[in-house]
């Protein structure tokens, strides 16, 4: 016990040094002998001031405005929707300088999922972002004209109803600018999603096995209110839009035809369009059907490429015509301005109609 007592005392006097003898440093002790005029973090960025290029975002510099626009791509994702928003105005002023760049596509590939945003603000400013890049650079638009499509058609058989009522306006704004890659590889599909948001019925078969598409009762453009009513106008007339850009050629001037390059050497000229052989998916997977011979003949041609005036025609007239003949009937007797553009609709179909059987 006195030996225990002994070396506890001993935690609580001081030692007494030698003469000579220097105080013996810790285990544990930090050398501050040395002198250096900056210290080197791993991690630390270089701040300099906006006069030197090297951190000035500026059309001077396209590297730090591709890395600005990288950054900002996951705020296309943000709860917010004011930040999302912010953003989309944020891509549209870029759009001038960035058109050229590498950072097009992944900025697209974040912007086009917002077709389905359940904010109007953000789908709005996201239609002027496609317009701004439709005016700038129209090939944009058609190198994408396939992610397009798909989310396109996903607004088209969305839940909600304003995202529905507002696909209308973005398959606008597309046949403006990638019409012909839309009407090609997409017509029967997106065709059948006009008459979804519309409301109409296609019968594809009197078989057992027919499959009708499109809800009458539930629709969201046929709904007695004031933005259905302007959205089923807005969407009659994209549908007549649609209709004529893939089944009525349009005729040039003599003008124009002079200006054209002679069919004896146009098939060696540099094609006008990107992706002039897209329609033979050389380098596309798609997933094969194993229920072969099963449904209807709508769904039959609903994946397939068609790259003539005559064969959508036959496509239309086989699948769609006669429901659309009818419901257009229905909306000519309600009158007002939806009654005019269905009137025109009217007769654009008896025109391709005619067209046909010539």
């Amino acid at each position: 016990m006195a030996k225990k007592k002994t070396l506890k005392q001993q935690d609580f006097q001081k030692k007494k040094l030698k003469v000579g003898k220097p105080k013996q440093p810790a285990s544990n002790v930090t050398d501050t002998s040395f002198s250096a005029r900056m210290i080197s973090l791993p991690n630390q960025a270089k701040i300099k001031s906006a006069a030197n290029n090297n951190n000035y975002c500026g059309p001077g510099n396209p590297d730090k405005l591709e890395n600005d626009v990288i950054k900002r791509l996951s705020l296309c994702k943000h709860h917010s929707a004011v930040t999302r928003k912010e953003t989309l105005i944020h891509f549209k002023q870029l759009v001038p300088k960035i058109i050229r760049t590498k950072c097009i596509t992944p900025m697209l590939n974040s912007c086009l999922p917002m077709i389905c945003d359940e904010d109007s603000q953000v789908r709005a400013v996201l239609l002027e972002l496609f317009e701004e890049l439709g005016q700038y650079d129209q090939n944009v638009l058609r190198l994408h004209s396939r992610a397009l499509v798909l989310f396109i058609n996903s607004s088209m058989t969305h839940i909600v109803p304003a995202i529905q009522r507002d696909s209308g306006k973005f398959l606008r704004s597309a046949l403006r600018y990638c019409g012909d890659e839309l009407v090609r590889n997409s017509w029967t599909k997106l065709l059948k999603g006009l008459f979804g948001v519309l409301g109409w019925s296609v019968e594809t078969s009197k078989t057992p096995k027919s499959v009708s598409m499109g809800v009458k009762s539930s629709s969201v453009v046929s709904m007695n209110s004031a933005k259905a009513k302007k959205a089923q106008q807005s969407n009659i007339e994209t549908l007549l839009e649609f209709v004529k850009r893939g089944c009525i050629e349009e005729s040039p001037d003599t003008h124009q035809q002079a200006l054209l390059a002679s069919s004896a050497y146009s098939k060696y000229l540099i094609p006008a369009a990107p992706q002039p052989y897209q329609h033979l998916k050389l380098f596309v997977k798609e997933l094969k059907n194993d229920q072969a011979g099963i449904g209807s003949k709508l769904e039959e041609v609903l994946n397939v490429t068609l790259q003539d005036f005559s064969a959508r025609r036959e496509v239309l007239l086989a699948h769609f015509y006669s429901s659309m003949l009818q419901n257009v009937s229905g909306l000519i007797t309600g009158g007002g301005e939806c009654g005019k553009t269905a009137n025109v609709l009217k007769d654009t179909l008896e025109k391709i109609k005619q067209m046909q059987e010539a």
